[in-house]
């Protein structure tokens, strides 16, 4: 009578119960992931690149006071921008980045996302304004480089 209790309670115990679920589990998590290049990428003003899962948008120039090629100023100026990346379409950061002069309490730090192995770093805002462009409606690109480590 024990032995039989004791094999109807085993047999109960291994209904329902997956024998390779954990590699189920592991097979479905690795169809999740997005394979992220790395490299430079350029931007226009206002718009928007996946990288992987991310997407990154250069919503604004929020200063340019960058001192013109061709002329001569007592301070060398800076461009501020305003960027945001989201993930599932969700905002998961705003940042703003600048180039050239700080201010005081400023720190310079053009990495706007790391996680896991990726980082993006902006590296340039371009073009440069020059004493004939002055830095009135430029065609702004932020360049920005992808690395997985």
């Amino acid at each position: 009578m024990y032995k039989s209790i004791l094999l109807v309670f085993f047999i109960a115990a291994s209904c329902g119960t997956p024998k390779n679920g954990t590699q189920t589990v592991e097979a479905e998590q690795i169809e999740n992931i997005t394979t992220i290049q790395e490299g430079t990428i350029t931007l226009a003003l206002g718009e928007q690149e996946m990288v992987g899962d991310i997407m990154v948008h250069f919503k604004e120039v929020l200063e340019d006071s960058r001192c013109p090629t061709g002329t001569n100023c007592f301070w060398q100026g800076r461009a501020k921008i305003l960027l945001e990346t989201s993930e599932d379409g969700m905002t998961v950061d705003r940042s703003e980045l600048i180039f050239g002069e700080l201010k005081e309490g400023e720190t310079k730090n053009h990495t706007f996302y790391k996680r896991g192995n990726t980082t993006i770093t902006a590296t340039a805002i371009n073009p440069y304004p020059t004493k004939e462009t002055g830095t009135v409606n430029l065609p702004y690109e932020l360049v920005f480089k992808v690395q997985t480590k």
